[in-house]
């Protein structure tokens, strides 16, 4: 009753961005921006309790019938997660910005990467099992070798639905030369669960992404620094929680991979999981090393002291974001499987290394910021968790039509 079947619940941080800019920014009233990202995301290794880099799946062992151990079939899988992020921001007032983030699978595809370690000697056979002879008589009872996935082609995820409000014209913070603000969003089910009858498989919901809870809070504290009336370093911290709500699940059958996957006699037609709460906290600095000139154009109305406070050319940004991770539950009808997915769920963390650089062509008169970033979760090495690494490129439209 044990499961090879980890894939499937993979995390995958991608950090899809709420939002335009810092964590404090808000839109102008009537502002509208419309963000486009696209996310390459790589996971190969998860972190044991130790903080000691492992495959993201642990080997399973089969018997003989009765018998002796024919052998361990190991993997060391690779997961890749292509996304489409469109985002469509809107200034309610100049501090309230709504945001409504619709984040695209464009493609998933796994590589499980099984191998073999043989097991006692089998006086049938003269010898141990080798690969070729688990798999020959895996076969003659219905069960293939799993292979490659590939698909979720342009699967809508989990939808976000999200507000900040500035608090900076706040005395405490007003005074102080500090930006602050608050955040919620929400996650809506529209994404889709992984196939229950495939080893290797992979969804599109909030558990597989694992990028953002169903609930989530945030603060946000920044102190500008200027030179010539103009901020040239940011220094911020942004405080998070994420609630992760339970998620039930079809048990697989074995209609397809009956040794593998043939679970619901066992666990009942249906399990949930608790992916346990998410909270934490981030460092950011930002820099600004060129500003640009800042022409005559129809965007300042032909006066460029009017957009003498508009971003900066060139935007640096280095961030370090910490999250604990809280125990994942699995609840079925047996203990026995609960708990040989829950040893692997421990409560533990993540840390997240950010590094991205924004161009913002407002000054030059052209309403459109482009922007890159890199992150990586194998850097500072976490606990418990699913390290991945994601390159990001994306663009935003500025656009005020009253």
């Amino acid at each position: 009753m044990k499961s090879l079947r980890l894939l499937v619940f993979l995390l995958v941080a991608v950090a899809v961005p709420a939002y335009a800019g810092n964590n404090t920014s808000t839109l102008p009233t009537g502002t509208f921006v419309l963000d486009t990202a696209y996310y390459d995301t790589t996971t190969t290794v998860r972190y044991d309790d130790t903080r000691t880099a492992r495959s993201l799946m642990d080997g399973l062992q089969r018997y003989e019938p009765g018998g002796g151990l024919q052998g361990s079939i190991t993997a060391n899988p690779y997961v890749k997660y292509q996304l489409f992020v469109p985002q469509v921001m809107y200034g309610v007032t100049d501090d309230l910005t709504l945001v409504l983030a619709m984040p695209t699978v464009v493609h998933t595809s796994i590589q499980p990467r099984l191998g073999w370690t043989p097991g006692d000697y089998q006086n049938n056979l003269g010898r141990p099992y080798s690969e070729s002879d688990f798999w020959q008589w895996a076969q003659s009872m219905g069960q293939g070798k799993p292979g490659d996935f590939s698909g979720n082609n342009w699967t809508p995820a989990d939808m976000v639905i999200g507000l900040r409000y500035n608090l900076s014209k706040l005395k405490i913070f007003d005074n102080n030369g500090l930006r602050s603000a608050v955040s919620a969003q929400v996650a809506l089910p529209t994404g889709k669960q992984a196939d229950p009858e495939s080893l290797v498989a992979a969804g599109t919901t909030v558990w597989d992404l694992n990028n953002y809870g169903d609930v989530e809070l945030h603060y946000s504290l920044e102190k500008p620094i200027k030179w010539d009336d103009f901020t040239r370093l940011n220094f911020g911290i942004d405080l998070h929680y994420a609630y992760f709500a339970k998620h039930t699940y079809q048990s697989s059958t074995g209609s397809r991979e009956p040794l593998l996957m043939t679970f619901a006699p066992y666990i009942g037609p249906t399990y949930t999981i608790d992916p346990g709460d998410q909270f934490g906290g981030m460092l950011l600095v930002e820099g600004m090393p060129f500003i640009g000139p800042t022409l005559s154009t129809w965007m300042n109305q032909h006066d460029p002291a009017k957009s003498a406070q508009w971003p900066a050319l060139l935007t640096l940004t280095a961030s370090l974001k910490y999250a604990h991770v809280n125990q994942s539950t699995w609840q079925s009808q047996s203990a026995m499987w609960d708990w040989d997915h829950n040893k692997l769920w421990l409560p533990g963390d993540k840390n997240t290394v950010r590094l991205a650089a924004d161009i913002s062509l407002m000054r030059l008169g052209l309403p459109l910021q482009l922007y890159g970033a890199y992150l990586t979760q194998e850097l500072i090495p976490g606990r418990n968790s699913r390290a991945t690494e994601v390159l990001m490129v994306g663009g935003r439209l500025i656009m005020k039509f009253w």
